[in-house]
């Protein structure tokens, strides 16, 4: 199993319509065969920051999620709602824990 951990930072008033397009991502991520689930987060400090953490499968379940046409569409509507690119970091379990 991977981990995924997306970092955006949402423009001012931009919240809501961002959530609109996060609620919809995940709808389509979920027919991802390999998607196990999502949790979007927002930094106390900063509500304008968003963290999503996605847990995979495989590596190749995201890699099929990340290139898919869908994904690129709502990062196409997206882009205008931030302040910057997002951040991705994928993650999986380290052999020395097992």
């Amino acid at each position: 199993m991977i981990r995924v951990i997306i970092e955006r930072h949402i423009k001012e008033g931009c919240f809501h319509d961002y959530l609109d397009m996060i609620r919809r991502a995940r709808k389509q991520a979920t027919a991802v065969e390999g998607f196990i689930a999502g949790e979007l987060l927002q930094e106390n400090a900063n509500a304008n920051h968003a963290v999503i953490i996605s847990s995979w499968e495989n590596l190749e379940a995201w890699n099929k999620w990340q290139s898919s046409d869908e994904r690129a569409k709502v990062l196409t509507e997206m882009r205008p709602l931030l302040e910057s690119d997002e951040s991705v970091t994928v993650l999986e379990s380290s052999q020395l824990m097992s």
